[in-house]
């Protein structure tokens, strides 16, 4: 796989990188940090900067029982329960997922339109008006006009499409948001496109079409 050419902010990538993200959009600049060798020096370079910061912070007095504490928490019996990763469905099977999406939930997928199905991914302590899922859409389609309420986070797994921004391929990191008024994201390739997406509110039909299929997509 080629070097992603799209990539998250440095804000998310700082926010990500102290764990201020939701769980969604943090599973969505994991699973491109996977394939991002750019991203991940950033990572590296925010320890540097923490690093740094710690050297030259004033020290602070610990607390008398300090020692005790920290002896009790590393003499704790160790559980010998193996927590096993989250099986994949069906229809996953064959389609090389990043290591971010298979310590996921992924629940069964459902045909939101022809030649596009959707899978839903469960996450631990998402809000419930944001949602995250994988969407497959068939090579040569456009999806239906459509703007946003807040931001959606596309990760491309396979294959490509291009809208208003550019075009994007494997690992690239697309977003959107109700600044874009017309988003018609359009399937490029031969490949049918596999993607992951996060999104903080639903979207807005901007098309007849758009509005005839929400309630089938649920977002």
């Amino acid at each position: 796989m080629s070097s992603p050419n799209h990539h998250p902010g440095d804000d998310l990538l700082w926010d990500y990188h102290r764990g201020a993200l939701a769980p969604g959009l943090a599973l969505a600049v994991r699973t491109h940090a996977e394939t991002c060798a750019h991203c991940r020096s950033d990572f590296k370079l925010f320890d540097a900067m923490g690093g740094a910061m710690l050297e030259e912070m004033e020290g602070v007095a610990m607390s008398d029982n300090a020692l005790d504490l920290a002896l009790a928490r590393i003499e704790r019996p160790e559980t010998d329960e193996v927590v096993a990763p989250p099986h994949l469905p069906a229809f996953l099977e064959g389609f090389e997922l990043p290591e971010s999406l298979k310590s996921v939930k992924i629940k069964d997928r459902y045909w939101a339109a022809p030649g596009v199905w959707m899978a839903p991914i469960v996450l631990e302590g998402a809000p419930k008006a944001q949602k995250t899922y994988l969407m497959s859409v068939r090579s040569g389609l456009q999806m239906p006009e459509h703007t946003h309420r807040g931001r959606e986070i596309t990760v491309m797994l396979r294959g490509r499409f291009r809208d208003h921004k550019g075009s994007y391929g494997p690992g690239d990191f697309a977003m959107c948001d109700e600044s874009d008024q017309r988003h018609t994201p359009a399937m490029e390739g031969d490949d049918d496109c596999l993607c992951l997406v996060f999104q903080e509110g639903p979207i807005v039909p901007q098309s007849f079409v758009a509005w005839m299929l929400q309630p089938f997509a649920g977002i």
